[in-house]
């Protein structure tokens, strides 16, 4: 972020700019760098999680038998739908009935990529005709007859066990995965390359350099995102994959899945599996580093990935608790940054607002300002969640809602430090709007206290979360968050610690490198902090 033409000399040394010297002072203090890297891991992990731990395979090349004849059925049900649609249906009917035809082309599509041969070239014939009428029935009741004829002919003609399927690559994982869990893996992978990616941008762009920077930082996630949500249809994968078997097989020629090729994830286990013969079975660390098999690869000693010791072990219903820390990461860490976001664009508005115009607004808000940080926020929490109820999105804006006071009163005493400023008085004298002055000369010289306390912030809510979770007023079962299990392993602290020990270290570790990043940040942008002035 740079401050305007019109904005103060900032203090440097050769030349550089504000945030380039605050960000060299920050990479003095070698216990930050390291917190700072520790926080981007946990973020990276929390995002790829459904790559670390899911019972789904990355990646398989065979047959799914169970798709296509799930397909089949769907396509049946959808048609037998369309066709008893009345003869003049209600607007609220048509709409459901359009959905309806647009779901039969998605598993049209799906099951003409699961053929080969003869079989394909009969049934793109017969999925020609199929969706034509399909088309027809919707708005001509006629042609609703002859829909529920080619549903009776698609159920017989068209079956796993006479067509003929061709082996193809799947990857199951990427196509569970909705536009929001894009936005945030492109922008992961964008944030870890950054140093790449800024470079990219002053060889492309030397003059808006910035510009381009920020604009690639939120724009590709944003297009990649869009482009997943128009081109990836949402559906349900209900395939057993773990019932799969490899080609090689006496059981290959009526699995439900056959594997040429299989890679499982490293945790090979779903978010909710529950396992009653492995109920609280002790952390093995062996588990870890265990080869990953498919079942009919199996030789010896070896076992199958789903069999394989649990590296943080099972709760009281046989859960794998690594499968549940990797996935509620993602809830904890999102908490804390989405609730921060919210209370810090709250804060800035209002303390921006107090502290340029001063006089009677300033004084109304600091009035409003003092009452609510009379409140103990955590118990007010505590009430409005009580009466909501549990859920993420109520717990991020309960939070952000209620802790926007001290952001607010560091922001105002920015502005009443900037606002007598030459700078901002050159730009009253050319007639700049208040607006303008506001938001793009004095706040980019304000947010440096901000950032800091936005650091701490993130702490602050994610201990905020973990409490709720605690107290059973946080995260919906079965979502899991790291508060949440330790609250399931209270209870079951000397037969299953645990469940409390591995939630408990990841909130310590993730709010002390918070609290590292936000202090030395703090002492590397005061000049009196860092031995400046």
């Amino acid at each position: 972020m740079s401050a305007s033409p019109l904005s103060p000399r900032k203090h440097s040394t050769r030349d550089e700019s504000q945030w380039a010297l605050v960000w060299r002072e920050f990479r003095k203090r070698k216990l930050a760098v390291v917190s700072m890297y520790v926080i981007l891991l946990l973020i990276t992990v929390s995002v790829f999680a459904p790559f670390l731990a899911n019972s789904k395979p990355l990646y398989y090349r065979g047959i799914n038998r169970f798709a296509f004849e799930e397909s089949i059925r769907t396509i049946t049900t959808l048609a037998q739908k369309i066709s008893r649609l009345p003869d003049e249906p209600t607007a609220e009917q048509l709409e459901f009935v359009r959905n309806d035809a647009a779901a039969l082309r998605d598993n049209v599509d799906l099951l003409a990529g699961l053929m080969a041969g003869e079989t394909l070239a009969e049934f793109q014939a017969f999925s020609e005709e199929l969706l034509s009428a399909t088309d027809r029935a919707v708005d001509d009741p006629d042609a609703r007859a002859s829909l529920g004829d080619l549903r009776i002919r698609l159920r017989t003609e068209f079956r796993s066990k006479s067509a003929e399927l061709v082996p193809t690559v799947h990857w199951p994982v990427f196509a569970s995965l909705t536009w929001p869990e894009i936005w945030f893996i492109v922008f992961n992978v964008l944030l870890i390359l950054f140093p790449l990616v800024k470079w990219c941008s002053r060889r492309l762009a030397p003059r808006g350099s910035a510009q381009l920077l920020w604009g690639t930082m939120i724009g590709l996630p944003s297009l990649s995102a869009f482009g997943w949500w128009m081109s990836v249809p949402e559906r349900i994968d209900r395939t057993d994959y773990r019932s799969g078997v490899m080609v090689d097989s006496e059981k290959a020629a009526s699995a439900p899945v056959v594997y040429e090729a299989v890679k499982w994830p490293w945790v090979p286990y779903a978010l909710d599996e529950s396992n009653l013969y492995k109920v609280k079975e002790k952390p093995a660390i062996s588990g870890l580093f265990a080869p990953l098999v498919p079942p009919e690869q199996s030789r010896g000693s070896e076992l199958p990935p789903w069999s394989k010791p649990h590296v943080m072990g099972t709760d009281e219903t046989g859960r794998d608790i690594f499968c549940r820390m990797l996935w509620g990461g993602r809830v904890s860490l999102s908490v804390g940054i989405v609730a921060v976001l919210i209370y810090v664009s709250i804060g800035i508005v209002v303390g921006a607002i107090a502290g340029y115009f001063r006089g009677t607004t300033d004084m109304l808000i600091s009035r409003i300002i003092e009452v609510v940080i009379c409140f103990p926020s955590f118990f007010l929490i505590l009430t409005i969640v009580a009466f909501l109820g549990p859920g993420i999105f109520k717990i991020m804006i309960v939070i952000g809602l209620t802790s926007w006071t001290g952001v607010a009163r560091l922001v105002r005493g920015e502005f009443l430090r900037l606002a007598d400023q030459e700078f901002v008085l050159a730009g009253r004298a050319l007639g700049y709007s208040p607006w303008r002055l506001i938001f793009k000369h004095v706040l980019p010289n304000a947010m440096a206290p901000v950032l800091v306390a936005a650091t701490f912030g993130v702490a602050g809510a994610i201990l905020t979360e973990s409490a709720l979770s605690f107290l059973n007023l946080g995260i919906s079962v079965p979502t899991p968050s790291w508060g949440g299990i330790m609250a399931s392993g209270h209870h079951a602290i000397h037969s299953a610690p645990w469940l409390i020990y591995f939630p408990g270290v990841a909130i310590f570790l993730t709010i002390t490198a918070y609290n590292l990043v936000g202090e030395a940040f703090r002492d590397a942008s005061d000049p009196r902090l860092r031995g400046r002035r």
